[in-house]
């Protein structure tokens, strides 16, 4: 009895050693997402069997999300199996709160995965099995998700130039479950997951069974419809790259490409776009009116829209994500004539370095300070040029707003001498000197 019962499901050992040999090499760290559920414990004791074989040092991390009374019990029993079967681990204490506007579960999980992103490890594993994929499935389709939405969770992707692997992917809960009983594995029991006023409980608990009655192998046939998705989001990904070729400079997107192609088309760019620059899919209505705004901008136009914690603004016919920006008026710091001068209240460092036609050492007989815009500065950029005021310049060398008060200012005593994109006052130059550069920490 205890044979045929084994014989109906995947070994998992099988299944993932498989799945790791193509994705690790050996000398290669692994780090388990560890909870101490059923599906991470029968995780660890596979790997704990197959990554010495394959030359990868393992270990795992417990994120404790503190929302259970008992989480500092489920931290307890990873700390003990760990120490008790030799795995190092890692504990971290995580808050939720700052996320808890898109619901408890999606709170926990960007919690979680930002712990994973600080692991020192070349392969973050994570236990997720073929209900979870089935769970998610549906739960997309509810929310009427995209392509992207109701697609597979891959088997490996990437996080932060790390991979993370999912080698469970193909097998069941169940079988999961006849895996632990067979090597006699302990886990823990999560309350919440009974919990049916969280959807994906709700999924799990009433509407599985009865799916189970009628199609019994749904699991396997939702995985692959998700599968299916997943390949007709990845043609949308390479249609996007097409229409992205000589429109994506950089960290812009021109916004004469959403003009040139269809609605469908130009909706699918400007996705890729904010999927390329970490930002969080708006829904189908939001997006469409970003579309609506953005492709219908006139070249003299000044666009600023809210979304996700970002600004998309477009000007000059350019579309920009712009990160939120606290006002640093009044700035006011001292160059000592350093080489490299950090001015993080503006995102970066100045950096100076000697050259022909740089700031001239013998002029600089008054304090040299860095400061930002205030209004009314005027400045002369080269020798045949007039003086005149900062707001000209800037709207004729094509400086963003945005931009325009988060720029260093570089003054000796009461005069303007340097702006970054624009030059020396030419009054200040000399044959050899110091010539300043800007060096945002983000590009």
């Amino acid at each position: 009895m205890a044979n045929s019962r084994k014989s109906q499901f995947p070994d998992p050992v099988t299944v993932v050693e498989s799945i790791l040999r193509r994705a690790v090499s050996s000398g290669e760290r692994l780090v388990l997402g560890l909870s101490g559920g059923l599906d991470s414990v029968v995780l660890l004791h596979v790997l704990k069997r197959i990554s010495p074989a394959m030359g990868s040092s393992l270990s795992c991390l417990h994120v404790n999300h503190k929302i259970s009374p008992n989480a500092s019990i489920w931290a307890k029993f990873c700390s003990d199996l760990c120490e008790r079967w030799q795995v190092p681990l890692e504990i971290v204490e995580v808050d939720i709160s700052p996320h808890l506007s898109s619901g408890i579960e999606a709170a926990a999980r960007i919690a979680r995965y930002a712990a994973f992103e600080k692991v020192a490890a070349e392969h973050i594993v994570l236990a997720q099995h073929q209900d979870d994929q089935a769970e998610t499935l549906l739960l997309q389709l509810f929310r009427g998700a995209g392509l992207k939405g109701v697609s597979a969770m891959g088997e490996t992707t990437r996080l932060k130039g790390r991979a993370v692997l999912r080698p469970l992917l193909g097998i069941s809960r169940q079988a999961l479950e006849a895996y632990a009983q067979q090597n006699r594995l302990e886990w823990i029991s999560d309350e919440s997951n009974l919990d049916q006023r969280f959807d994906r409980n709700f999924v799990r608990h009433s509407l599985f069974p009865l799916i189970g009655e009628r199609f019994p192998a749904f699991r396997e046939t939702l995985a692959r419809s998700s599968h299916h998705f997943a390949e007709a989001a990845l043609l949308l990904d390479e249609l996007a790259a097409i229409d992205a070729a000589g429109a994506i400079i950089g960290k812009t997107l021109k916004a004469s490409r959403l003009q040139e192609l269809s609605k469908e088309r130009a909706k699918n760019l400007l996705r890729h776009y904010l999927a390329e620059n970490d930002v969080r899919m708006p829904s189908g209505r939001r997006l469409d009116e970003m579309l609506k705004q953005l492709s219908a901008a006139r070249q003299d136009a000044a666009i600023s829209i809210a979304h996700d914690g970002f600004e998309i603004k477009c000007y000059r016919g350019l579309i920009c994500i712009v990160e939120p920006f606290s006002s640093c008026s009044g700035l006011c710091r001292v160059w000592h004539g350093e080489s490299r001068m950090p001015v993080p209240e503006l995102g970066g460092e100045l950096v100076f370095e000697e050259g022909k036609g740089g700031l001239d050492p013998s002029r600089l007989v008054e304090p040299v300070t860095v400061r930002v815009r205030e209004g009314g500065e005027r400045f002369r950029p080269a020798q045949n040029r007039p003086e005149k005021s900062l707001k000209s310049l800037f709207q004729e060398y094509g400086i963003p707003p945005w931009q325009r008060s988060r720029l260093p200012l570089l003054y000796c005593g009461k005069r303007l001498v340097w702006v970054p994109g624009m030059g020396l006052d030419p009054q200040y130059r000399a044959q050899k000197g110091w010539i300043p550069r800007w060096e945002p920490i983000s590009s």
